[in-house]
């Protein structure tokens, strides 16, 4: 079986990040304008949806080969768009909260399902320049989608209209059907068949045991961010119309780093650029929720946004490489970002409590501080082996 299209897959995943621009990064915005939510209301609003999608996604794989006895992979993510689309308008029939959480919960679940799929779609079966190439388009699309999603919603939230940010996602997800039920094969081609005498070099497992450390934390600090994006600009005095676009500086941010890994290949098995994107993350984290005003904010999604493109872009590379580009590994990678996505708020709570500021800083960093020898050891294995194997 022949790898799928490439450009299809492209354009579902672009359309669909459009939604995940607005239930991820923007869904604070429209709960503190609609729904009236505080910062520690968005914050346990972001721990529910991120906590399902983890379970969700490590559950993908079983679930997915459990389906596909009576349906195809195709006919699985078909089922996850008509769904969606059912799912979305029901928020404007009403101003309940519990309303709300059924909607992105579900949209949660049902995403977990499609994350995992898409990225075995763009791997599968193609040798190690196309999957590197189809990596590098897949992700500048993606994330380009997500930055762009959160601008397209500005004009609503500061109309007073954030609600239809949700309910505009049903049409993009009756297109995602329409494109995947025309252009895309039923089942995902198995790698393995294609690359049966290609194996990673022996260093990827080490950088994928380091990166799968830190991916997870690079979306806790994600977690903890969006939800008081709202309130930092807030207090900054950014204006309602511009606040959305401020905060996808970091997700432009975040596409030109991927931009530049999909350009130049020298970053591939080196730990020093592992070691620069857990940096540029935390300082730009630090920077951006501590910063005195607008300009300074700005830099510090800047860092933040190239430190998670790193993170993110090593993680997906390294994981595909070795797990056989197959849905089990896309949905491993997707349950860790959902445990990141969960998590992060979770700590963030912890520091507003306190009394927020410099203290959602020290709490939130809690994360990275436990995943500090998980992303060390696998280094240090490393070197231990390659001292043994060197020649006396």
């Amino acid at each position: 079986m022949r790898p799928a299209p490439l450009l299809p897959v492209l354009v579902i995943s672009f359309l669909y990040s459009l939604g995940t621009a607005v239930l991820w990064n923007g869904l604070a915005f429209v709960t503190k304008e609609q729904y009236g939510f505080g910062e520690s209301a968005n914050l346990w609003l972001a721990v529910y949806n991120g906590l399902t999608y983890a379970i969700a996604a490590f559950a993908s794989g079983p679930l997915l080969r459990k389906l596909n006895t009576k349906l195809s992979t195709r006919g699985v993510i078909s089922i996850v768009f008509i769904a969606q689309a059912a799912l979305c308008p029901l928020v404007i029939t009403s101003n309940s909260t519990t309303l709300l959480l059924i909607v992105t919960g579900s949209m949660s679940v049902l995403s977990a399902f499609f994350w995992p799929v898409i990225e075995a779609w763009v791997s599968s079966g193609r040798n190690t320049h196309g999957m590197r190439s189809a990596i590098g388009w897949w992700n500048i699309v993606w994330m380009t989608a997500i930055g762009i999603g959160m601008i397209a919603i500005a004009p609503l939230i500061a109309s007073g209209n954030a609600k239809l940010a949700i309910a505009a996602l049903a049409p993009i997800n009756l297109a995602c059907l329409g494109i995947l039920l025309t252009c895309l094969p039923k089942t995902v081609p198995v790698h393995r068949e294609h690359q049966p005498h290609h194996s990673p070099p022996d260093s990827y497992r080490y950088l994928l045991a380091s990166s799968r450390a830190l991916l997870p934390t690079s979306y806790a600090l994600i977690g903890a961010l969006s939800p008081i994006m709202p309130y930092l600009l807030d207090e900054l005095n950014a204006p309602l119309q511009w606040q959305t676009p401020l905060a996808a500086i970091w997700m432009f941010s975040r596409v030109a780093g991927v931009s530049a890994m999909w350009a130049i290949p020298y970053w591939h098995g080196r730990w020093a650029t592992i070691l620069t994107g857990a940096l540029m993350l935390l300082t730009g984290f630090a920077t951006t929720v501590t910063a005195p005003t607008i300009s300074i904010l700005c830099l510090g999604l800047i860092a933040f946004g190239l430190g998670q493109a790193i993170i993110y872009y090593g993680a997906l590379y390294y994981v595909m490489s070795v797990g056989e580009a197959d849905v089990d590994a896309a949905g491993t990678h997707e349950g860790l970002i959902g445990m990141g996505y969960g998590i992060g708020p979770a700590a963030a709570l912890g520091g507003l409590a306190i009394g927020g500021g410099g203290w959602i800083v020290v709490s939130s960093f809690c994360i990275p501080a436990l995943a500090i020898w998980p992303s060390l050891k696998p280094f240090l294995k490393q070197h231990r082996q390659a001292e043994i194997n060197r020649p006396s």
